[in-house]
């Protein structure tokens, strides 16, 4: 219960100044262009709306949990990623996968790690104990397709 009580009260977007490197970044769960309303991004269109209301260089998403990046220098491109390095006056939108619930069709946790003194950030991938997640899902009453898609990342 607290743990939902203190999701609930995370804002929508969050906007963070990192003194030390210079830089800001905005973290978003859904789109930066209408956080509330929950929307997917998935291509350089939907890319194209968020990155019109991201202030920052660089803005860290999920929602989709599909490890998916998008930069905007003069056009909106992206798609998969393994490692950005991000340049000066371009802004990037960075999907950072999920470490439960994959949707793109590869079962491992994937996660980013952001070095903000060599502009990289890279995107990881780990095993994890799915048959222990998938009984925890169902102990927990949820939904059965929720374990099922565990093993094949959908």
């Amino acid at each position: 219960k607290e743990e939902r009580e203190w999701l609930r009260n995370l804002p929508m977007r969050k906007d963070i100044h990192l003194q030390e490197y210079r830089i800001r970044i905005s973290i978003v769960h859904a789109t930066m262009d209408n956080p509330n309303m929950w929307g997917y991004i998935f291509d350089r269109f939907t890319a194209a709306a968020s990155l019109q209301y991201q202030w920052t260089p660089l803005c860290f998403f999920g929602h989709t949990h599909t490890p998916l990046a998008f930069e905007n220098s003069d056009d909106v491109v992206g798609g998969p990623y393994e490692q950005l390095q991000i340049l000066p006056n371009h802004k990037y939108l960075v999907n950072v996968g999920s470490v439960g619930q994959p949707r793109d069709r590869d079962p491992r946790a994937a996660f980013v790690i952001y070095e903000p003194d060599q502009g990289l950030v890279t995107l990881h991938r780990v095993e994890y104990d799915i048959p222990s997640c998938q009984k925890k899902i169902i102990n927990a009453g949820l939904p059965l397709r929720l374990s099922e898609r565990l093993p094949v990342g959908r």
